[in-house]
Order: C-alpha cells, then structure tokens, then sequence
C-alpha cells in the first residue's frame, strides 16, 4: 500500500474528500491541480503550516484563516477540501501538507475513473517509468533541480504530446516537479498504487525474458490474486537479461524463480559448503 497520512483517525475527513470531489464532478482535475498548488505553499511557508495546525486556535478560526488565504484564486471544490483538513488535529504540520498531496493525487485519479480513463492511466505511468528507467539521459533532465521547473514541465508534455490522458500528464508533471525526498521512481510506483487502490486490486510487476502467452498471464493473475488476497493488476516487463522463470515484485514481496537466481543460490550454498 502506498504511503498515507490518512488513517483510521483521519477517516471522516477522507468521506469528506470524496464527496467534494463527486459533487465537483468533472472538475476534478482541477481540484488536484488546485491542492498540489496549495501542498507546494505549505512546503515553501513554514508559518502557514504552523498557523494552520496550530491547536492553539480554534477549528472555526483555521478554517476562517484559510479560506482568507484561498481566496476567490483557489478551486472551490479545493477550498471545501482544504478548508476540512485544517479543522483537523495533525501531529505535526508536516503531515498536513502530506494530506494535502495526497489528495490531490487521488482528485486527479479520481478524475480519471469518471472519465474511464483509469485503466489507460494506470498503464501509461508505468510504461512511463520503463521508459525512465532504460534512458539514463531523460532520468537525468527529469530529476536536475537545477534545471528550470517549466523546462522540466515541458519536457514531460513534448514526451507525452498525444501519447496519454490529460490525467497521466498531470500526475507525472506532479511527480517529476513535486515528488519532494522521494526518488522519482518511488513516486511513479506510488501514484501507480493509489490508481491500483482505486480499482481494489494490488499491482505485481512481473520480468520475464520474453512476453507471455495469454493462457499463462491469466494462470499467473489467478495465483498472485490468491496470494495477495484480492484483485491483482499484471505489469509485465519483458527483459532479455532475464534467464528462463519469472521474477514478481508484489508490494514488499519478491519471488525469484529466474534460472540466474537459482544459479546465484547454487554457488552460495557451495561456497558456504
């Protein structure tokens, strides 16, 4: 499961979350374009996060505050949103930010499924990131924070241009500019997750040497559906590297049945013999 500063203690808040979004229909993207402006001010302005987390104050008077902030500027569907995460008690004012992000994740990806255009998002995110992957150069443009955040936007968009959903573009210019202290690779797969999640299946990245035939891909989603305990989504990479079986990553999980990995293990036992 991706990472998620809304647990159980926080559950009226996300029901909250989803009925804005639902009654914002359409608007949706907007609304996440919207919060992860607002998760990119708290980043930058310590004081607002503080004053908008401070129990010093009322509920009343951090909800007063921040739609003072918002303005007429912000999406009002993003407002109401904003505006029910401040009235809650954070740990500290890091976490609200977190929230804040992760909201807008899910409003674009929300936005996506009402448009049934999860399932092409899902799968263009992590084509996008085997892409990223196998290109040392485009992984190195992506990630330079020296470079200017619009050359970096615009690269996304020239990659993309008529290649993927509007949503796809949204969340992967998100996470090229946004993604904070975690790898760019990381939140790929987290965005991927919460898409995943979305759906009420896991994701399993599985590398074979060569693609696989439909009767064995379906044998395989059956299995791993029963080993994680619900709905699987198969992400097949096919890598010539790979030595006859199969390795699937799923979540923390990783099965190695790889000729290469059996032949690792066969010399580890005779060395240590």
């Amino acid at each position: 499961m991706p990472d998620t500063n809304l647990g159980e203690s926080h559950g009226e808040l996300r029901l909250r979350f989803e009925s804005i979004v639902d009654a914002a229909a359409g608007r949706a993207p907007a609304v996440g374009d919207a919060l992860f402006a607002f998760a990119n001010l708290l980043d930058s302005r310590p004081s607002v996060r503080r004053a908008l987390t401070d129990t010093g104050r009322t509920p009343d008077d951090r909800e007063t505050l921040l739609r003072r902030l918002a303005g007429d500027r912000v999406e009002p569907a993003a407002t109401d949103v904003l505006a029910a995460a401040v009235r809650e008690r954070w740990a500290n004012p890091g976490e609200l930010t977190a929230a804040v992000e992760e909201f807008g994740l899910q409003a674009v990806l929300l936005g996506a499924r009402s448009a049934g255009r999860l399932d092409a998002v899902e799968e263009e995110i992590f084509r996008f990131g085997l892409v990223v992957r196998d290109n040392r150069d485009l992984r190195s443009a992506l990630i330079d924070r020296a470079a200017p955040a619009d050359a970096r936007r615009q690269l996304v968009r020239t990659l993309l241009q008529d290649k993927a959903a509007p949503e796809t573009v949204a969340l992967l210019e998100h996470a090229v500019l946004d993604r904070r202290a975690r790898s760019l690779e990381a939140e790929l797969a987290r965005v991927a997750d919460f898409a995943a999640r979305l759906r009420q299946r896991r994701v399993a990245v599985v590398h074979v040497a060569a693609p696989l035939a439909v009767e064995h891909r379906e044998r395989l989603e059956r299995a791993l559906a029963v080993r994680a305990g619900g709905p699987v989504l198969l992400n097949v990479v096919v890598e010539p590297d790979v030595v006859g079986g199969i390795r699937v990553e799923l979540g923390d999980e990783v099965v190695d049945g790889t000729v290469t990995s059996r032949l690792d293990a066969a010399r580890r036992q005779l060395v240590v013999s």
